[in-house]
């Protein structure tokens, strides 16, 4: 299954190169990237789009994936992620709007990294612990412990900070104590 997310990844790289649309590379796939063991059996990349340009991205994509929902625009517009599938390697892959802040700063911070010999987008490792820490899933907090963990001396403490409190403004208090918690647990 390697090849296949190799494959599939290179393509979204070659595309939105082409497209010269910035994109990034989260989930599992960056956990993975940053020294994560789990497995995964997608692809997760946010893509920098205006409201109005949700069309264009999906016709990047056009050629060579298929919408896993029967009306992907709409389904676009609505959610601002789709659920695509490359039509070649049969990998699903979730391709969300950047239109918050939070996703803009993310994509404008993503460094080029290599998955296997892929060289793709992806999210900081600060970034990246952030969404683990909003998503919450079970699976999510297997990987905040490894890459808290395999990076706790190499981590931008102050950003990560600043950009944690800002989640409370969103009656998400949460995400600072927990990012708190895992500090500490780490030391």
């Amino acid at each position: 299954m390697a090849r296949e997310f190799e494959r599939t990844l290179k393509d979204i790289d070659k595309r939105c190169q082409k497209s010269q649309v910035p994109y990034v590379l989260i989930g599992g796939l960056a956990a993975i990237i940053y020294g994560s063991t789990r497995t995964t059996v997608d692809v997760d990349i946010v893509i920098l789009a205006e409201l109005d340009e949700l069309e264009s991205v999906l016709k990047i994509f056009s050629n060579g994936y298929v919408s896993l929902q029967p009306e992907p625009l709409s389904f676009f517009r609505r959610c601002f992620f789709v659920p695509l599938q490359n039509v070649k390697t049969k990998i699903r892959v979730d391709v969300a709007a950047a239109l918050s802040g939070f996703e803009r700063k993310g994509l404008a911070r993503s460094q080029r990294r290599f998955f296997d010999t892929v060289e793709v987008s992806v999210c900081t490792i600060e970034d990246l612990l952030l969404m683990k820490i909003i998503a919450a899933r079970a699976k999510d907090d297997l990987d905040l412990d490894q890459l808290v963990k395999l990076h706790r001396k190499q981590l931008d403490l102050k950003y990560l900070r600043a950009r944690a409190k800002e989640f409370i403004e969103v009656e998400r208090s949460d995400v600072p104590e927990r990012l708190e918690k895992l500090l500490r647990k780490y030391r």
